[in-house]
């Protein structure tokens, strides 16, 4: 007598690969991922952590940690990308751990499975399961991406967004800390003309090497956007308060300085805002937005803050409500 569609174990595995691929962000797969696991294998006891860098600590993101040896966490800890997973037994328990690597490949974090004896049949479907959750991410990380430049593309920015207005009292953490998180829109000035005298393969070639001067000239944890054509969207992370304008007037001197090649010298106008924990992400996007123009419409090649602008009554503030101050 055969097993039935709801017993029989290839039927569960397909079903925990499809509910595994119905999410769309890193922390659900992973947290999918280890679900599925414990529900899959019986008497399986799981965690998730992030791994540490040189700036951060580790955090467990599931599971208990009373119940996780630290030597459990030097072994993956030393885990390496190319490792599908690794072995270590710590007080008759075999503890099963792999590296869960972003598409980004800059950050990552600790799968760990324990249990007092592994059936050798169970091994290739925990497998299995993390070749197909670390696929997917790919693919994930790939329909985030720019394709021309390799930037986050504003499919990436919208979710960014929405993680931004969901994360409990965003914004307040730095007020007393001299650091601020800023929003900041990049054009490159009279790119038309660019792709009007000679090309847009010679366009395109711009912007890909605009978008490396923005790698260079920022730091690692400020994330970059390409927003559409030539307008760029960078969110600068803890930036301090009191150089947030020199950060920007570096990317606008290391781009008018470039030799472009077949095009010679080009400059770029750039308007930021503060992201504040009081306002909505969309609407500081605004904010910038205008600063941006304002850059434009007096000049080009130059670095406008919203609030300094409207500090100074060159600006018309705009409310939550939608309404504009006039003076």
């Amino acid at each position: 007598m055969q097993d039935s569609p709801d017993t029989d174990p290839a039927h569960e595995v397909i079903q925990s690969i499809v509910m595994l691929t119905e999410h769309r962000d890193q922390r659900s797969l992973e947290q999918s991922l280890l679900v599925t696991l414990e529900e899959m294998l019986d008497g399986v006891e799981g965690w998730l952590l992030d791994i540490p860098d040189a700036h951060t600590q580790s955090t467990l993101l599931h599971g208990n940690q009373a119940t996780l040896p630290k030597s459990v966490l030097a072994v993956g800890f030393g885990l390496t990308e190319t490792d599908t997973i690794g072995w270590t037994d710590v007080d008759g328990r075999a503890f099963l751990l792999a590296r869960l690597q972003n598409g980004a490949n800059d950050h990552a974090h600790l799968l760990v499975l324990a249990r007092h004896s592994w059936r050798e049949t169970e091994l290739p479907v925990v497998e299995g399961m993390i070749r197909v959750y670390r696929n997917f991410i790919a693919l994930l990380f790939d329909s985030e991406k720019d394709t021309l430049t390799g930037l986050y593309n504003r499919r990436k920015l919208a979710a960014k967004f929405k993680e931004i207005a969901a994360a409990p009292a965003w914004g307040r953490r730095q007020k007393d800390q001299g650091t601020g998180d800023y929003l900041a829109i990049m054009d490159l000035d009279r790119f038309k003309a660019i792709n009007e005298s000679h090309g847009h393969q010679i366009g395109d070639e711009v912007l890909l090497v605009f978008a490396n001067i923005l790698r260079h000239t920022l730091r690692d944890t400020d994330q970059l956007y390409r927003y559409g054509g030539e307008e760029f969207v960078a969110i600068l992370h803890e930036a301090p308060n009191d150089s947030i304008d020199e950060i920007l007037e570096r990317v606008r001197r290391n781009v008018e300085q470039h030799d472009f090649a077949l095009v010679g010298q080009f400059t770029v106008s750039i308007g930021f805002a503060r992201l504040d924990g009081c306002v909505s992400p969309l609407d500081i996007m605004a904010k910038a937005d205008r600063a941006l123009y304002f850059a434009k419409e007096h000049g080009r090649n130059q670095v406008r803050e919203y609030e300094s602008l409207v500090n100074q009554h060159l600006l018309e503030e705009i409310h939550q409500d939608g309404r504009v101050e006039l003076f």
